[in-house]
């Protein structure tokens, strides 16, 4: 949404109808009891029910601006030099989903929604409680109440049933949103709109499904969000594009919220707040396993964790094909041997290799995919097989994250990916074979795709810290359990997320 245009103070007028004055040569005292008028307009409060509605918000946020001795002031300006953190946790051990939470505060008043982080999308959603109007937007077939508690899994053979509550954010009682219209230029700049029109009444819809098949569809507003800053203060970041989805479809979809967008886009929460915050956003993933009370954080701005011991650095690649960051790679390492692959295959304009948090398994195409699973396959071939859907190959085998195991004669091998400034991801076995992915049961953590781009999803980047400098063009990581995280803020929110198992 473009901003408004400037608010002419009253007494800059009058010293401009004064100089004016003087220039026409129309100066004259003025006189005891002489006396001088303006004229005043009444507001004009529109006709149309929508435009009556923003037009006493815009009132409303006025006089809470009006009456700061009341209302606690929030600065809408940060500085560069700050950072601010959001707590996050993964959902496997919540809601059986491989994806991490990161909790956000929306809206005014501002509440705390649970969204999924998503380093590969640009559009940040909510789960959305909207009033239908017939003619102007879409609106959610039942209107569900502010949150809802939703079973994931029933349960059986001994397991209880895993439960979350669902947050519902509901524009109508947030001051600070403001729905973007099909006519205004901004809403044609937006990403998967389905405008078929400029009526300025129409809301600026939009329809999103995703690669692994998840659809999110509502309408696109602008709103804010409350951070707490180093400095210690509360701030809004304001200009966010949010999505209000009034339909989602997928199979992690009620596991949260909504998505917390990274991608590289001007529509995303990763790019608006990282312009605010010295162009770069840093994050540490637990591991995917890792308990319900551990959390770690997304962090904006400069990270001093991130220039630890071993820290690796190389050029980052802005994806030709989506809004994903990557890196260009140059070898792939099994026990200290490089794979038999084409540097072709490394080819950006095959797509490359991009980094995704919202994908869990790492995707490889063939030429990788089968040298790859060929060796590690070579390590375990003499245990029995198991079938989970999902996954190509599994085996009846429990380990230690180490992946040494002596009883069974088995030693997962050393992994490596290497980046053409030869910086080297080295993960641990757990996130080469993962163990118990049904009890009893390991799985080559690899998925064979026909074409780029390749994957590397949040197993294989798990006990990293991440860092994205759009500034600096580059991606930094290294290796980090991500438990003893200093936080840069200590007054910073430390409540759970929204999501809580039941």
């Amino acid at each position: 949404m473009p901003p408004p245009g400037p608010v002419v103070p009253l007494l800059l007028l009058l010293v401009a109808a004064g100089i004016a004055g003087v220039a026409s040569g129309e100066e004259k005292e003025v006189q005891e009891e002489e006396s001088f008028h303006l004229p005043i307009t009444p507001p004009v409060v529109p006709e149309s029910a929508d435009e009556r509605r923003e037009h006493f918000r815009a009132l409303q946020d006025k006089d809470q601006m009006r009456h700061r001795r009341v209302l606690r002031q929030v600065p809408a300006l940060m500085s560069n030099t700050s950072t601010f953190e959001l707590p996050m946790r993964s959902a496997l051990n919540i809601a059986k989903v491989g994806v991490y939470l990161v909790v956000v505060r929306i809206g005014t008043p501002a509440l705390p929604y649970s969204l999924a982080l998503d380093t590969a999308n640009e559009v940040t959603w909510i789960n959305c409680r909207l009033r239908r109007r017939r003619g102007k937007h879409p609106g959610r077939p039942h209107v569900p109440p502010a949150a809802t508690t939703m079973s994931l899994d029933e349960g059986g053979n001994g397991r209880p049933p895993v439960k979350v509550i669902k947050n519902w954010y509901r524009p109508a009682l947030s001051s600070s949103w403001r729905r973007f219209r099909c006519s205004q230029e901004a809403c044609a700049n937006l990403p998967y709109n389905t405008c078929r029109g400029s009526n300025q009444n129409t809301s600026c819809t939009y329809f999103q499904r995703v690669q692994d098949g998840t659809i999110s569809s509502g309408i696109y507003g602008q709103e804010k969000a409350t951070v707490a800053v180093s400095d210690g203060t509360m701030a809004k970041l304001p200009g966010l594009v949010l999505g209000c989805s009034t339909f989602e479809k997928g199979d992690a979809v009620d596991s949260h919220d909504g998505i917390l967008s990274l991608g590289n886009s001007d529509a995303s929460f990763g790019v608006t707040a990282a312009r605010r915050f010295a162009a770069r956003f840093s994050f540490c993933l637990l591991a995917t396993a890792s308990g319900r009370n551990a959390s770690s954080y997304l962090t904006f701005g400069r990270n001093p964790a991130v220039h630890g011991p071993g820290t690796m650095e190389t050029p980052m690649v802005y994806s030709a094909v989506n809004v994903a960051y990557g890196f260009r790679v140059t070898a792939v390492l099994v026990g200290g041997q490089p794979l038999d692959v084409p540097p072709e295959v490394w080819d950006d304009r095959q797509g490359g290799v991009i980094l995704d948090t919202g994908t869990s398994i790492t995707c490889l195409v063939p030429a990788v995919y089968d040298p790859l699973t060929a060796v590690l396959n070579s390590h375990l071939a003499h245990l029995p097989t198991a079938h989970v859907d999902g996954f190509t190959d599994c085996y009846q085998w429990s380990f230690a994250g180490d992946g040494v195991d002596p009883a069974h004669n088995v030693t997962i091998p050393s992994f490596a990916i290497v980046t053409e400034s030869g910086a080297r991801l080295e993960p641990d076995a757990k996130s080469i074979v993962i163990p118990e992915v049904l009890p009893g049961v390991a799985c080559l953590g690899f998925r064979r795709i026909d074409q780029g781009p390749m994957i590397i999803g949040n197993v294989l980047m798990q006990e990293h810290i991440w860092e994205i400098d759009h500034l600096a063009g580059t991606v930094r990581f290294r290796k980090d359990s991500c438990l003893n995280h200093h936080q840069l803020n200590k007054n910073a929110s430390s409540s759970p997320a929204a999501h809580r198992a039941t």
